[in-house]
Parts: C-alpha cells; structure tokens; sequence
C-alpha cells in the first residue's frame, strides 16, 4: 500500500501479460437451461426497434463485437466465450485495461480486496475479481486490501492472456452503427460487424479543462509530489481524485486548499461506493483541527456575466471564475485540477450528460442491436449503487448476457423451478449466501425474484430467479404478483447515524433499521427484516422473519406489507447562535478581481471554442493576475508521466538496452509474473 511517506512510482507496462480461464461463478442454475444450443430465434419487439430486415445478422467472422478491453469488455468476453461463442475485442491503445497504468494518479484503490473465511462471501469482499474464472485479484496477485492501479492491470491482462480472449490492439473506432446492424466504423474508414450484437465498453475520459489549464491548472493525470513541495496547493474537486490528491501531498506541501461544488460527500455517510472514502480525509481532519488545511465550496455571488454564453459554455466560465477566486483569495502556488472523468463513447457527443441515452437492457437508443457495458451500465443506480464498478457490472453483464442467449440462441433464462418450502428455506439461504444482493444494493437494479405460474396440470409452479435485473424482464408482467427481494439500507444516511453512533433502537419501543436488512417487495409494497451487523442472517431471528414474509407473499396476505420508505442522503442542518446574531464581517468584498481582462479573454476563449491562439491569451492573462501561481509548462509534466518502451515482452531488464531507464531517478524493474518489464520514474 502506498502513502504519501513512501517513495511514488508511476509504472509504465510494454509487453506480455498473463491470463485466466475457466467457466467459474455467478452465471446461474437453472433445469430449464440447456448450455450450448445455438438455435437462432427472431429477434422481439423488444430487442428490435428497427424492421426485421434491419436486424438480421451479419454473415461475419464472430458472433460478438466487442469496443474497449477494460474491465467490462474483459467480462463480456470472458462470459461469451465459457458459453462457446466467437467474439472480438477492438482495443484502441496497446494493451488491456491501460486506464489503471494511469489512474488513480497515486496508484491506490478504493476498492476492497479481501479474503474471507467463509468462501460462500467470496464476491462480496472481492471487488476486482471477475466471474467465470478461478483467478482472483486476492489469491493470484495482490493481498494489499486496497492494491494499486497496477495489481488492477496485472491481474486483467493476466486473465486475457490465459483465457486466450481475442483482442486487436491499436484498432479505433470512430462511430457505432446507427441503421439497426451490429456494425462500427473504425477510424481508417473501414467497417467491422458481428453476426448478433456489439457491446461498447470503453469506459471513461478525464475532463478536458482546457480553459482551466490556460489559467495554470496542473491536470490530475500529471500531478506528482514534486511539485508541490513547500507549494501552498489548491486543488479543484472534493470527490475521490481532490482527496487522493491532497492525501498525497500534504506532508511536503506548505498548504492544502481542497474545494467543491457541494460539501465532500463521505461514502460511509451516503452508502454510495464511489463517493469519498475515509482512508483519504487527512485533510479534512487537519482543517477541523485548524492544522493548515482547507476543506470548503465557493461562493458564486457574481451576477450579470456571460450572458453572450449559452448554458454549458457559462458553465465553463463559473469553473474558472471558481478557479480563479480560489487561486486569489488563497495565494496558490500550484492549482490541481481533480475535477473527474466523463463517460466516452466513440463518435458520440455527450455533452452534459452523464451517460449515453439507452433502452432496457443497456441497449444503444439509436441501435438495438449495440449495448452499452461497463462503467456505462451505471446510467440506472449512479450515485444509488455499484452498477458502475466491476463489482458490481460483472453481475449486470452475467444478466445481459443470459438475455441474449435467450433472444439470439433460444436458450431460456436460467431459473430454479422449486416446492414452496423449498423456495422458503431457498430465499433465505439467499441473504446469507448472495453476493449481488449486497454488492448491489437497494434492490436499485438488481433483485431476486419469484415467479409463480401454472403448471399444464392446473398446479402452482415457483421459478426463482437469481439477481437478476429489475424492470428489465418484461415477461414478468404476465404475472401476478412477482415477489422480489433484495437488501436495502436503513435510515442511516446521515452523519449523525454513522458519527454519533444512533444505532437500531430510536428508543425502547420501536425497532429502527440503519444498516442493510432484507426486503420482500410485491406490488410496491414491502416488509423488512431485522439487520444483522455480522451480514450473516443465519440465525432465527433472522430466518424465521424472511420465511414469513415469503410465505404470507405467497399465498396472498398483505395485512402486514406496507408502503416502501425512502431514505436519502441527509446533508446536516445549520442554524443560528441563540440569539440569533451573525458575525461582523467586512464590506470590501468587491476587488477587482471579477472584472479583469481574464475574463474576457476566457469568455472569448469559449466562444472561438478553446482555439491554441484564444488559449494563448487567457495565460497571458492569468500569469499577469496570478503572480503567486507557478505556471507548470505542460511539456515538463508530460515528461515525467510519458509512457516508453523500454523492454519487449518476455525480456528482462538486463537482457536488452533500455535507454530510457538510463536517466536519473529511472530505473527498470521485470515483472516474472507477466514477463514483462517497466520503466519506473521515481518521485521524491
């Protein structure tokens, strides 16, 4: 595990890798299900919006296309090919899941890596393993509990090569196919199609911030410790990058200023996996113990500017302002720009939108034959879910592709056809063993569900389905009363309930649920369970309580099913003193500041769309307003993150010339687990 006491390195991968195998977990069991068939089926209405015509398959070399070889492109293929299918994946850069050689910038996860005594849990502790394989990130390459970016590429590149998953390096695409065929344009013109569906994976982009680079801003791709030694460092963005970067640098820098749109949103607070996790708020403990540091958000009082901009270019402009108010009031010397990724999806423009827009089952609006996998499967639970994590999308691409086998191969989504009393003791083995439940939580995508249909003997039948995606199994609706369940958090999101430590009881009376606790929802209406903190619900008291309430689903009772509460985020309250008085603060809150040529330039600069001669002006500009900012010129960071090849793949370093490891601060080092070597740059 890396700290900011330890020396950094930014690793540089040129070659081999290793590689995985084997069917593996969490694809479902099902009598109904008959492994391997590849009858062809028509496509549905709901899998086809275009004509027939338009949908017919492609006579090409694989079933399957797909874009991107990260981490959801990997479980697509993976997943695809233990089924017996051909599939491809075009992979723009060298080597697969190059996004984690890069991110996060100090190389340390936030994701959870653990082993655990009972294997049943496995998944539910282990966030970077993918299904259908035995290699875990735990048992195969790294026991750290939060491994680095690196362990991360390691451990992919590891299962692509011993799976053998057919990827093409350096392939572009430039657009998706949107005249109903599963085809891409590359960007040599070419077109490439499968035979049944394309899945886009590719993931997310850092922010262009153009104009916030023309004003000095150090982007989070190019931040390293050197420069912010002795430095009074502001950074821009309180999400997980703002404070990984400040966790970094807070010993060397002479001050830490770390500013947000909203308040920093504390994943322990928000039960939400990617907002910010405690093992980064030095920070913040240093300015509530008044040690220098700043947490805080601007206060955007200016009015009557921009007003020549639309709103996404004005937009723009606030973040500078921002920027700029920041670097004035607290004399920065270095400015970091954390201001996070955006969604990427080839030849589409995206504009303020979070996500492509998208049908059920991830399906491309404008094609229903491409869906979307990924960190791009998080449009339906962001900020609500993991759906966006390899934690949780390993699941929702296991669903997505169990639905196209059904549409594309006639195979039947797996089910369990079961007894009553074997669907009772079977739902509650479920909170106890599942590990989809807890990773995805809230039943926000992703439930288990009962089905109860009617056998040619006029008997009752009970299906039960495994994780699957709600809302999205349309045939559903032909049933009556589909019985769903799922984990779902209590009213504990709030400071107070996770800080001061308000626990289960509101008081001696009612019984008050704040952690995760089992739901059995049928209609919308709902009753809950008792939470266990120990996530084991083995024992009656919590047993019996979950076959109740399935049993009283079952047959129809609902006297004790409810309306399903909702319970939010709660941001703490303010209030005045007793006696109402504000503190005295100064008039001179105008300066001039706001009204300088650096913010016409900037607006021009917008207005001509961030042109080199337009970015020119605005750092002529800012260096004449900022005289405290230490201008970084782009070219001097690059050189010090630019990626070289300084071995080829099964050499070590001392068999071939590696110049440029030859340099101060360099050096080579040769990972045997995936015959490869690096060139590593080592910062102070």
């Amino acid at each position: 595990m890396m700290t900011s006491s330890h020396r950094h390195y930014k690793l540089y991968c040129f070659g081999g890798f290793l590689a995985l195998l084997l069917l593996g977990l969490g694809l479902g069991i099902a009598e109904a299900t008959v492994v391997g068939s590849k009858t062809k089926l028509p496509p549905t209405d709901a899998d086809c919006s275009a004509s027939e015509s338009e949908c017919k398959p492609n006579e090409e070399s694989v079933d399957y296309l797909i874009i991107g070889a990260g981490g959801g492109g990997i479980q697509t293929a993976l997943l695809l090919q233990n089924f017996g299918y051909t599939c491809k994946i075009l992979e723009k850069e060298q080597t697969a899941a190059s996004f984690w050689t890069k991110f996060p910038r100090f190389q340390e996860l936030i994701s959870v890596n653990k082993r655990v005594q009972n294997e049943s849990h496995r998944y539910r502790y282990d966030w970077h393993s993918f299904l259908g394989t035995s290699i875990a990130m735990w048992k195969d390459v790294s026991k750290a509990y939060f491994p680095s970016g690196f362990d991360f590429y390691n451990y992919m590149n590891r299962v692509v090569n011993e799976a053998g998953i057919n990827i093409d390096y350096g392939v572009e695409v430039e657009s998706l196919a949107m005249d109903g065929r599963p085809c891409v344009r590359l960007v040599d013109g070419s077109d490439l199609c499968a035979k049944y569906r394309v899945f886009v994976g590719t993931g997310l982009k850092e922010k262009d911030e153009r104009y916030l680079e023309a004003i000095g801003g150090v982007p989070y791709s190019k931040m390293n410790r050197t420069i912010a030694v002795q430095k009074r460092v502001c950074v821009l963005g309180n999400g997980n990058a703002g404070f990984e970067i400040s966790q970094n640098v807070y010993d060397i820098a002479d001050r830490v200023f770390v500013m947000g749109k909203h308040p920093a949103r504390l994943s322990a607070v928000t039960k939400y996996t990617g907002d910010v996790r405690i093992k980064f708020l030095q920070t913040l403990e240093n300015f509530h113990g008044k040690l220098l540091d700043s947490v805080y958000e601007p206060n955007r009082y200016l009015s009557g500017i921009g007003k020549e901009l639309n709103a996404t270019q004005l937009e723009e402009l606030l973040n500078v302002i921002d920027a700029a108010i920041t670097i004035d009031a607290h004399e920065c010397e270095v400015l970091v720009l954390a201001t996070g990724f955006h969604s990427f999806v080839p030849g589409m423009d995206l504009g303020r939108r979070k996500f492509p827009p998208m049908n059920d089952w991830y399906r491309a609006e404008s094609n229903p034959q491409i869906h979307y996998v990924g960190w791009l499967m998080h449009h339906y639970d962001f900020r609500r879910g993991a759906g966006g994590f390899l934690s949780g999308y390993r699941y929702l691409i296991r669903n997505l592709i169990n639905h196209v086998r059904e549409i594309d191969h006639g195979i039947p989504y797996p089910y369990h056809n079961f007894t009553k009393e074997q669907i009772l003791d079977h739902a509650a083995n479920r909170f106890q063993i599942s590990d989809e439940l807890v990773i995805l939580q809230d039943g926000v995508v992703v439930r288990d569900a009962i089905v109860t249909v009617k056998s040619k003997d006029g008997r009752n039948e009970y299906h039960y389905y495994e994780g699957v995606t709600f809302g999205f199994h349309k045939e559903f609706r032909q049933y009556d009363n589909v019985i769903y369940l799922y984990l779902a958090w209590g009213d504990g999101r709030s400071a107070a309930s996770v800080f001061d430590n308000i626990g289960m009881y509101n008081n001696t009376e009612e019984l008050r649920n704040t952690k995760l606790h089992p739901v059995v929802e049928v209609n919308g209406l709902v009753r809950e369970g008792l939470e266990d903190i120990h996530m084991d619900f083995s024992i009656g008291m919590f047993v019996s309580p979950v076959k109740q309430m399935v049993r009283d689903a079952l047959r129809g009772d609902y006297s004790k099913f409810y309306q399903k509460p909702s319970y939010t985020y709660e941001r703490m309250g303010y209030s005045k003193s007793k006696d109402g008085k504000t503190p005295e603060i100064g008039d001179d809150m105008e300066g001039t500041l706001y009204l300088t040529n650096l913010r016409k330039a900037v607006t021009q600069a917008i207005l001509l769309g961030g042109t080199e001669e337009s970015l020119q002006q605005v750092r002529f500009e800012a260096r004449s307003t900022f005289p405290t900012l230490t201008f970084i010129d782009s070219h001097v960071v690059d050189s010090q993150n630019e990626t070289k090849q300084c071995a080829q793949p099964g050499r070590s370093c001392g068999s071939s010339s590696i110049p440029c490891c030859e340099g101060e601060g360099t050096r080579c080092i040769y990972n045997a687990g995936i015959k490869a070597s690096f060139c590593v740059i080592v910062d102070p």
